[in-house]
């Protein structure tokens, strides 16, 4: 067996959610060193993967990443993302779909808008089927020795402010919009958790209570 040999290109990082994240490169002579040799560093941080690759000259270059997080972050330390986007939505869901049946008619057999107004004009809204609607997702991102206990609660319920939305100052112009808390995403990395958590955007008459009243993990 070959002594590995230590290379230059030590790469590391601190994410603001507190996560210190290290990687070694060294080099060893054959493929059973590079799948199983992991050298003493003096590095503490836990071991969390191992990649490498043939050299030209045969031997094989590895890299050893280790990630720890040292004390659980601050709250103020989150990531926040709101990812805002639009929906083709059915045109029925519309917040003012009483008026447009009102002005342009409504064919409730056939569930469209005629080819003629009331008036007998030919309609503007005949063949309008769908409306663009905006939507978001916001997400809450942390990094935490283990899984906080409100992370799982409350899944499918409704809320009208997540923690951290307001530095975003959605306009809500009706008032009715609200949010429902969807399922986190949790992963292990190193001696932590990677939780982000993520709420949606209702529409306009914002999510109704009598379907999302109760949380479905209980």
């Amino acid at each position: 067996m070959s002594t590995p040999l230590k290379l230059n290109g030590v790469a590391g990082s601190v994410s603001k959610t507190g996560l210190a994240s290290i990687t070694v490169p060294f080099y060893v002579d054959t493929l059973a060193e590079a799948l199983t040799v992991t050298p003493d560093f003096g590095i503490t941080l836990p071991l969390v993967s191992r990649q490498f690759r043939e050299t030209e000259n045969g031997g094989f270059e590895v890299s050893l990443t280790y990630e720890e997080l040292e004390d659980d972050p601050a709250d103020d330390q989150a990531d926040f993302e709101l990812d805002v986007s639009m929906s083709d939505d059915p045109i029925q869901t519309h917040r003012d779909f009483k008026t447009l049946k009102e002005t342009y008619g409504w064919d409730t057999a056939e569930e469209r808008f005629p080819e003629k107004d009331p008036n007998q004009e030919p309609s503007p809204a005949y063949g309008v089927e769908n409306y663009l609607a905006v939507g978001a997702v916001f997400r809450v991102t942390t990094t935490k020795r283990t899984i906080p206990g409100h992370v799982l609660k409350g899944i499918g319920t409704i809320t009208a402010a997540p923690p951290g939305i307001a530095q975003f100052q959605i306009p809500n112009a009706d008032g009715q919009r609200n949010w429902l808390k969807s399922a986190p995403k949790i992963k292990r990395k190193g001696n932590a958790v990677n939780i982000t958590e993520e709420y949606l955007l209702s529409g306009p008459k914002g999510w109704l209570p009598t379907i999302y009243s109760a949380a479905q993990l209980t």
